[in-house]
């Protein structure tokens, strides 16, 4: 699975890179194609400038799996907490894309 963060807006500190590495790597566990090198994940952090909401910030993943793409796209308060709520929905979609294969 090779992982690339882009940052836009935003300047991220190497415990956040990590925590966003850690929590895509949890979705390893969905299958052998999920965690093949082949797997791109395309993640983007940043920032909004909604003022009608706290939810400043926001993360897109992508995913290029054998055969299927899986995306996720949420706004947040924290940057960990976008990352937890993206690893939620890409899992969801991982899910119905293993009993597929």
């Amino acid at each position: 699975m090779q992982i690339t963060i882009y940052e836009k807006h935003i300047t991220l500190n190497d415990a956040q890179k990590a925590y966003i590495t850690e929590k895509i790597e949890h979705l390893k566990n969905m299958g052998e194609r999920v965690g093949d090198e082949s797997t791109l994940v395309k993640v983007d952090v940043e920032t909004t400038q909604v003022k009608t909401t706290n939810e400043k910030i926001r993360v897109v993943v992508n995913m290029v799996l054998p055969g299927a793409e899986a995306r996720a796209d949420v706004q947040a308060t924290t940057v960990e907490e976008g990352i937890d709520l993206a690893e939620d929905k890409l899992r969801k979609q991982l899910e119905k894309y293993k009993a597929k294969n």
